[in-house]
């Protein structure tokens, strides 16, 4: 890079990049699972941390680091919120009567749950456990700031539909609630 930009050039590495229009389901998942109500599969432990940006946070610091010809490595990403938090907050924002029923790693490797997509942000194997343990410091000296996680929830619901290629059906969440109830 620095051959074709010279000494002034940045590169930016997101993590999970979210917001109001993602069709992808990766995110948009909890909010509208969270939102239905009931009884929701929640990987353990609660306070395990998830990281993913706000596109219009990543947006607008893209700018920035433009304007002022910001130079270096970035890993640009939320430092992370834990699994407890995202969805106390999914289930405030849509002022649902959900409850979780946190269940342990081992019983979803047990019964070959998906991560990933079959339950959105989660991630077990080691070689990608890093997703959601970047260190964003750098990254956050430079100006980068993020929004309420429930701006990003509260945007999502209204604005981004979930999609059938992300997260459990809801006959699968209940064969697997049932199993950890047993």
């Amino acid at each position: 890079m620095a051959d074709a930009f010279g000494e002034v050039h940045a590169i930016v590495r997101p993590g999970l990049i979210v917001g109001a229009h993602d069709p992808t389901g990766r995110f948009t998942y909890w909010p509208h699972r969270v939102a239905r109500g009931g009884e929701v599969l929640a990987p353990a432990p609660p306070e395990r941390r998830v990281q993913f940006i706000d596109v219009r946070d990543l947006g607008s610091w893209l700018v920035d680091l433009s304007e002022r010809r910001a130079a270096g490595a970035y890993n640009a990403t939320h430092p992370g919120h834990p699994w407890g938090e995202l969805l106390e907050t999914c289930r405030e924002v849509a002022g649902s009567d959900a409850t979780f029923a946190w269940v342990p790693e081992s019983f979803l490797v047990e019964r070959e749950v998906g991560e990933w997509m079959e339950l959105p942000l989660w991630i077990r194997a080691p070689e990608d456990a890093g997703m959601h343990d970047t260190d964003v410091a750098r990254a956050i000296a430079a100006g980068l700031t993020f929004r309420p996680l429930a701006e990003t929830v509260r945007d999502t619901l209204e604005l981004a539909q979930p999609t059938a290629d992300a997260g459990l059906s809801p006959e699968r969440e209940a064969e697997l609630l049932a199993a950890a109830h047993s």
